[in-house]
C-alpha cells in the first residue's frame, strides 16, 4: 500500500460515524502510537480526562506511522503524537505544523531507548558492528542518528554498518531468528525482548543527558481556529502526565491494553517521564544535534515550532 492510500484509509477510518457518540463533546481525531511515551494520551482516554474537559477522543494507530505529518497536512487527523525530530524535520521543510504538547522526556537517569543484540551475539562493542544489519523504525529518525554518533564517539564507524526498517515489536524476534544483528529498541517493546537480548549502548546519551523526546503537534491553521480545543486538549494531557508520573503500578494496565503486552512485562519497564510543561530549553537539544548531523539543513530557535495561543 502506498503513502496515498494510506492517507485516504486512515481518512476514511478517522470519518467513520462511531455507534454512541455523545452529543455535549468535541469530537478530535488523534494519531498515537502504543508505547509508554505516549501512554499520558491513553491515560487521558481511559480516566475520563478527555470527557472532563468536552473532548472526544478517536485515537488511531497507522500502519504506516510515517505518514502522521502528512495526516495533518490533509486534513485526516487534527493532532498526532511523533517523534520530536520527524515534527522538527517536517517544520525546517515549511511544512504546515506547530508543536502544543509535550510528551515524554528522554532522561540518561531513566533510560527507555536502547541499542539491543540478541544474548548470544558475538557483538561486544561498537567496533564489531561494522558490516551488520542494525533494525528500528522509522529509518532515518533521532533513533538512527542518536545510534550512529554513539558508535562513531565509541571506537566504531556509522559508514560500516546498514540499517533495515523494522517495526518495534518485531524487533526482538528479528534479533533471535538472526535476521538483523543489532537494533535501537523502545519500551514496552524492550522489556519484552529481555530473556533474548542483551544492552549494548544507550544512543540517546549521545544526543543529551535530558531532551523532549516526542510531542503532540497540529497545524497553525487549525490551531488558530480551535484554540479553545487545543486549551482543552493541552490540560488533559498535563493532567494524564503528572498522574501516569505518580502511579507507574495503576498506569500499567492501561498501557498493557494499548501496547498488546502482558501487565507483568509493563510493571518491569523502566517508564516514560513525561514532561509537565514545554519548554524551548528541552527541545533544543534535538534542534542543534539534528543540523550537527545533517538531519537538519540548519538550526533554529526552538520557540519558533512552539504554539503560541496570542502569536
Amino acid at each position: 500500500m502506498n503513502r496515498r492510500a494510506s492517507l485516504l484509509g486512515l481518512a476514511a477510518a478517522l470519518a467513520a460515524p462511531r455507534a454512541v457518540r455523545s452529543q455535549s463533546l468535541t469530537q478530535l481525531r488523534l494519531l498515537g502510537l502504543p508505547v509508554d511515551p505516549c501512554g499520558a494520551l491513553y491515560y487521558a482516554k481511559d480516566l475520563g480526562m478527555f470527557e472532563k474537559a468536552g473532548l472526544d477522543v478517536d485515537i488511531s494507530t497507522p500502519a504506516d506511522y510515517g505518514i502522521v505529518v502528512s495526516a495533518l497536512e490533509a486534513g485526516a487527523a487534527d493532532i498526532v503524537y511523533t517523534q520530536i525530530m520527524q515534527g522538527e524535520q517536517a517544520f525546517k521543510k515549511g511544512l504546515p505544523l506547530t508543536m502544543i504538547a509535550p510528551a515524554a522526556i528522554n532522561d540518561a537517569r531513566h533510560p527507555t531507548n536502547y541499542l539491543l543484540v540478541a544474548k548470544d551475539s558475538p557483538i561486544q562493542s561498537a567496533r564489531d558492528l561494522a558490516g551488520k544489519t542494525l533494525g528500528t523504525s522509522p529509518l532515518k529518525s533521532l533513533g538512527t542518528y542518536a545510534v550512529d554518533a554513539w558508535v562513531d564517539a565509541h571506537g566504531g564507524d556509522s559508514k560500516q554498518y546498514k540499517w533495515a526498517d523494522v517495526p518495534f515489536p518485531l524487533l526482538g524476534e528479528a534479533l533471535a531468528r538472526g535476521r538483523i544483528d543489532a537494533a535501537f529498541d523502545i519500551e514496552p517493546f524492550a522489556t519484552q525482548a529481555k530473556s533474548t537480548t542483551r544492552l549494548l549502548g544507550r544512543p540517546y546519551e549521545a544526543v543529551s543527558p535530558y531532551f523532549l523526546g516526542a510531542a503532540y503537534f497540529t497545524t497553525p491553521a487549525w490551531a488558530a481556529a480551535h484554540p479553545d480545543l487545543v486549551q482543552r486538549f493541552v490540560s488533559a494531557i498535563r493532567a494524564a502526565s503528572l498522574w501516569g508520573n505518580a502511579n507507574h503500578d495503576k498506569s500499567a494496565p492501561i498501557m498493557a491494553k494499548y501496547a498488546k503486552v502482558d501487565t507483568a512485562t509493563v510493571l518491569q519497564l523502566s517508564r516514560a517521564t513525561y514532561a509537565e510543561s514545554l519548554r524551548a530549553a528541552d527541545v533544543q537539544p534535538t534542534i542543534d544535534f539534528g543540523a550537527k548531523y545533517q538531519l537538519l539543513d540548519a538550526a533554529f530557535p526552538a520557540k519558533d515550532l512552539i504554539y503560541h495561543a496570542d502569536a
